[in-house]
């Protein structure tokens, strides 16, 4: 039998009189595994993030798209609009015999339903059809059979996600308000999934917009064979547009993602992965030093024997790879069952369905290695102290002479150094790099920890009795205390950071949009975007029940003749130059969100303004525009452009206008009355419900309840009661951080405290002979555990600050200076231009500081025997 062989079979019969050790450290080791795996699963059953893959490949071979007027379009040219999609025929005919092709019809439409009008991509498809199996899951309800009948998608839709929308509804779609039925609730697949899935014939020819193709209608084709690149080209040439996996570029790969994505979102991984097997090892470490110093006469025993200090150190090590195997084994296979239910959970909370659970083998091997490796490296610390095991001393029952290993502090302090520098580089550029560096700080202290402990040990003399041996015999068993108080450190600095991150997100300033101030404080406004009248009178009903005899404000917008609402572009737009996207940041200056056009009366007006100004009421009954930014304004008259959200048709506007300066922080571009709207040859609908705070002011917990009921209606109605910011709720943080960072500090400081205690058996015998009281034991152990507790929580908080404050520094921004806009066209800075804020979470700095170590003293002191043990000696 070969000496490994011998050494692993030593290790099982070690590991099976030592249950309770050998059960520790197996879910020390296979509880990381398991957690990995499940992620890794989970995440690489998430399905496409492509937005452009609107429709799910499900049993077919390839999603087939255009028609024959696209050939020789230009690739970035915008299709002809009388484009005529492919016939099932001429599909087939592309594919060759035994093809068979599935028509979806898609696109964007109009729609009413209960909770308001929605514009959204809808899509038409038989979804009883083998060909489209694995496109959905069915929630509640059935299936469609006949026109006229849909499922909704209850994950993506928040009025169904929310049970708003129950089956037995009816929505009707576009002008002509053609009724559909609702006769279940199902889950999509992720990338633009639609609002809701129609039987063939539900829906009218030319209803719908296209949307992410050049027609509304695509193919599903079951191939007879695999299309192949030369296949896609061939067919690109015909003006089809080919989807599907492995084509080349022009065609849209589902799931693709280029290398250099891949191999960075890889490489973001590897600090995270590093810190998890960092602190497996420093978890495992000490319970595979509790097991060598209990095996320390096994060791001496083969070493008188003529085992050589090689052998022994194999026996040893063949510990960490008997349990990284069997826990890295038990944690896959474990984190593969969970990871069923969790991908299940995933997929539907993402609206993602990949069909059936794809395990990622290569991934869940890197994560077996990971486990095995993590014990080897936990085993191999008291496998060279094995090695070194004095063989007269231990079957003499004498404690062998302890090395004095003062660690390494040169390289421990280069390592901070380098770690500090390294962070203070990451800052603003990513958790990731920010995690990298302070791992490398993290084992600059590892490296440093020895040199500190001794330097404690000699500085102890003033400390009571137990807190002085305490103290002391961690400074004597370095090899022990290092690994204990290193794996607090590295949690506690994690924990530390997280914190700090997650305290400072809490309280930063408001983003623009709805986030922003959007009224004077005490204003309580309630939006609907696109409700329709009959909602908006249940919404004012509601209001006034709550609110009786209390003023309420109606600001209203323009509406094109089909009730759609009206978007508003003015020059303050135009002097954005640049960059598209920023014109959003002029349109929230209330929250309408429709451009800065509120219709309204003299009321409303004085809400914007802040004030009573008769000049300009006398303005707005004249038809006039009261505009609050000069910009506007040009020649004396506002010009404005209004067009609907999606649609390509804009019309230009030009009306009488004055100036007005508002007190304040204006809540309006403009405000115009609805006679001077109806002129121009638009209608208006209800946008907004006001309550000036001059007139009226809501208490919070009645406009809570408001809005509470309201939300109730439709996810299309929101609201606040302006106010200023108040203390964000941390409780959440404190409960969540400060309980994972008790069960990990309390149970490696117990597993610590422990072996300590183990190892002072001598000493506290001792202790006893000469007369020590029976307290003086649980006092004893109780600082231990202090010991071990506050060195690692108080270098973890220094270390967790400093990657904290580091993880919240902005990105460095290469563009052009991104700006808000205020109703009368001051700049407001954004918030990335703002410097950082960062909240200290005190109350979780002093949980682990303070409440953790007196917690884990506390116990180790109540559950310890008072009496002291009798000194025993073994005699041959």
């Amino acid at each position: 039998m070969s000496a490994f062989r011998v050494a692993l079979r030593i290790s099982r019969r070690n590991a099976w009189r030592s249950k309770r050790r050998s059960a520790l450290i197996l879910a020390m080791i296979a509880l990381p595994v398991l957690l990995a795996t499940v992620l890794v699963t989970s995440t690489s059953n998430g399905g496409t993030n492509d937005p452009n893959v609107t429709v799910p490949l499900g049993q077919a071979d390839v999603i087939v798209s255009g028609g024959p007027a696209d050939s020789g379009q230009g690739e970035d040219e915008d299709p002809p609009p009388d484009v005529k999609p492919f016939t099932q025929a001429q599909v087939v005919e592309m594919f060759g015999p035994g093809t068979r092709a599935v028509r979806v019809d898609e696109g964007f439409i109009r729609y009413l339903t209960p909770q308001g009008f929605k514009s959204d991509m809808v899509r038409q498809e038989n979804l009883r059809d083998p060909l489209v199996r694995g496109t959905y899951r069915l929630i509640t309800g059935r299936l469609p059979t006949a026109p006229g009948e849909i499922v909704v998608d209850g994950v993506n839709d928040a009025d169904a996600a929310n049970g708003r929308v129950t089956v037995g509804q009816t929505f009707f779609a576009g002008e002509s308000r053609v009724p559909l039925r609702v006769v279940g609730i199902m889950a999509t697949p992720q990338g633009w999934p639609p609002d809701f899935v129609a039987f063939p014939g539900s829906l009218p020819d030319g209803l719908m917009e296209p949307a992410g193709y050049s027609t509304t209608t695509v193919w599903m084709v079951d191939a007879p064979k695999p299309v192949s690149s030369a296949d896609a080209a061939r067919l690109t040439s015909r003006g089809a547009s080919v989807n599907g996996p492995g084509l080349p570029d022009g065609t849209i790969e589902v799931g693709s993602a280029s290398a250099s994505d891949e191999f960075g979102a890889e490489l973001e991984t590897v600090p995270w992965t590093a810190m998890m097997l960092l602190e497996v090892v420093l978890l495992a470490g000490p319970a595979f030093v509790v097991g060598r110093r209990r095996r320390e006469r096994e060791f001496a025993l083969v070493g008188a024997q003529g085992g050589s200090p090689r052998q022994l150190k194999r026996i040893a090590l063949a510990d960490g790879l008997l349990f990284g195997t069997v826990a890295a084994v038990i944690g896959v296979a474990a984190g593969i069952g969970v990871a069923v239910p969790v991908t299940s959970w995933y997929q539907g909370d993402l609206g993602s369905l990949s069909g059936s659970l794809q395990v990622p083998w290569v991934a869940v091997a890197i994560v077996m290695a990971m486990g095995v490796v993590a014990g080897l490296l936990a085993a191999l610390a008291p496998a060279q102290h094995a090695s070194r095991t004095d063989v007269v001393a231990v079957l003499a029952g004498r404690r062998a002479p302890a090395r004095d290993r003062a660690g390494r502090p040169v390289l421990g302090v280069a390592l901070i150094a380098a770690g500090l520098a390294g962070t203070a580089a990451a800052a603003g550029h990513g958790a990731s790099w920010v995690a990298a560096a302070a791992l490398v700080t993290q084992l600059g202290f590892i490296a440093v920890l020895p040199r500190l402990i001794a330097s404690a040990g000699r500085l102890a003399g003033a400390l009571p009795f137990s807190l002085r041996f305490a103290v002391r015999d961690a400074a004597r068993n370095r090899g022990r205390t290092v690994p204990a108080l290193s794996a607090v450190m590295v949690a506690v600095t994690l924990f530390t950071a997280l914190g700090v991150a997650w305290r400072s997100n809490l309280s930063s300033p408001a983003p623009w949009g709805l986030d922003s101030p959007q009224g004077p404080a005490g204003a309580l406004w309630i939006r609907g975007r696109d409700l329709g009248p009959e909602l908006w009178d249940r919404v004012r009903t509601r209001v006034h029940a709550e609110l009786p005899g209390v003023p309420v404000i109606e600001a209203r917008s323009p509406v094109s003749a089909s009730g759609e609402p009206l978007q508003v572009s003015d020059r303050l737009t135009d002097k954005i130059v640049g960059n598209e996207s920023l014109k959003l940041n002029a349109n929230w200056v209330d929250p309408s969100g429709n451009g800065g056009l509120l219709v309204g009366d003299e009321r409303l007006l004085r809400y914007v303004l802040g004030r009573d100004d008769p000049a300009a009421a006398a303005a707005l009954r004249a038809g006039e525009v009261v505009a609050l930014n000069p910009v506007i304004v040009h020649n004396g008259k506002a010009d404005f452009m209004l067009a609907t959200d999606d649609g390509p048709d804009e019309h230009e506007q030009s009306l009488p206008a004055i100036v007005v300066r508002a007190s304040g922080e204006g809540r309006a571009h403009m405000v115009v009355s609805p006679e001077a709207i109806k002129k121009q040859g638009y209608a208006t609908e209800t946008a907004l419900l006001l309550v000036d705070p001059a007139e009226y002011r809501v208490s919070p917990a009645t406009a809570q309840r408001l809005l509470t009921d309201l939300d109730g209606m439709s996810s299309q109605i929101t609201g606040r009661l302006e106010g200023p910011p108040g203390d964000p709720d941390d409780t959440p943080l404190l409960v969540l951080l400060g309980a994972a960072a008790a069960v990990l500090v309390l149970g490696m400081t117990l597993v610590a405290t422990s072996l300590a205690v183990a190892e002072a058996r001598t000493d506290l015998a001792v202790m006893s002979a000469v007369g020590a009281a029976p307290r003086v034991r649980r006092a004893v152990k109780a600082g231990q555990a202090l010991v071990i507790a506050l060195g690692g929580t108080v270098i973890g908080v220094v270390a967790g600050l400093v990657a904290g404050v580091a993880s919240r520094w902005p990105e460095p921004h290469t563009g052009a200076p991104q700006v808000l806009f205020g109703a009368d066209g001051f700049r407001i800075p954004m918030p990335e231009q703002v410097a950082p804020v960062i909240i200290v979470p005190w109350s979780l700095i002093a949980l682990l500081v303070v409440g953790l170590p007196l917690l884990a003293a506390l116990v180790c002191g109540v559950f310890t025997r008072s009496r002291f043990p009798a000194l025993r000696r073994r005699v041959s």
